[in-house]
């Protein structure tokens, strides 16, 4: 079984991509402070470690975005490690997981590490 480092949330959310030619929709299907599964969007030729802008908006209209590089393609989803994010879209994401996670105090460490791992 493969174990994470970061905490994952179910998190079915529509999502705009910008894969530096394209902006496009898809779905988020999970997300952490380490980065975000997305549904694969139809046509599309992403390689690994392409970069990609996502930006999700929240119901309460929040704006979150992540530049991301794509790590893994499978057959119908997409798995994109964080690279960086602003501090407006770390509290989003902080706010975010807070409410889905059983232990919330989990998120100071992961913030962190993210923010230890971006200097």
């Amino acid at each position: 079984m493969e174990q994470r480092q970061a905490k994952r949330v179910h998190l079915f959310q529509r999502v705009q991509v910008d894969d530096g030619t394209n902006v496009l929709e898809t779905f988020c299907l999970d997300i952490s402070m380490r980065g975000i599964l997305l549904v694969l969007p139809e046509r599309v030729n992403w390689h690994l470690e392409q970069a990609l802008k996502i930006t999700l908006t929240t119901e309460a209209g929040e704006v979150l975005m992540m530049n991301c590089s794509l790590v893994h393609v499978d057959d119908d989803v997409v798995g994109c490690a964080c690279d960086s994010m602003d501090l407006e879209s770390q509290q989003v994401l902080r706010g975010i997981l807070e409410t889905s996670l059983e232990v919330p105090s989990q998120i100071n460490r992961e913030l962190s590490e993210l923010i230890s791992s971006s200097d």
